[in-house]
């Protein structure tokens, strides 16, 4: 048993070996390259004077990420779109984002929006709301017309109708 646990962990270490080797392959330019001008990002500060501990900084700054010092982009991005800086082409601070699909995009934040059922339900039952107290206006209009015989009703019930159309038209 400990031959096949020294067995395996041989064999373990040889294919760590293996994709350190390959990674490291890959990593490194061909033999004979030779190398273009490469933009630095210290390049983006001018070279005046008063720039010289910026552009020290921004020297030495990684340049893997997207890290953001003195404010400055390390690796600049270019939308495709918007031929802005600071963004790729698919992102949300791009102002052509939502001009391609307008009706999709409002249809999927509708539905992503937790209250849109919520919402949905008040328009809904205040709709219905609306439609019953109509009706029953026009119910009480038309009463009134059939009962002009006496003339107290009809005023008791012209100062209820009145007031509540007061209350629909607010």
């Amino acid at each position: 048993q400990e031959r096949h646990e020294r067995k395996r962990k041989r064999q373990e270490a040889q294919q760590l070996q293996k994709i350190q080797h390959l990674e490291s392959f890959y990593e490194k330019p061909p033999p004979g390259l030779i190398k273009e001008n490469e933009t630095k990002p210290e390049d983006c500060i001018p070279d005046v004077p008063g720039n010289e501990s910026a552009r020290e900084f921004l020297a030495h700054a990684p340049t893997k990420g997207l890290w953001m010092p003195l404010g400055k982009e390390v690796k600049v991005m270019q939308c495709w779109r918007c031929k802005r800086y600071g963004h790729r082409t698919g992102d949300k601070e791009c102002p052509f984002f939502i001009k391609g699909n307008q009706k999709l995009e409002q249809f999927r934040v509708a539905h992503e929006d937790p209250m849109y059922d919520i919402i949905r339900e008040n328009k809904r039952h205040e709709k219905e709301k609306r439609i019953q107290q109509l009706k029953q206006l026009l119910e009480d209009s038309t009463s009134e017309d059939d009962s002009s015989d006496d003339s107290d009703d009809s005023d008791e019930d012209g100062s209820s109708s009145t007031s509540s159309e007061h209350k629909h038209k607010k």
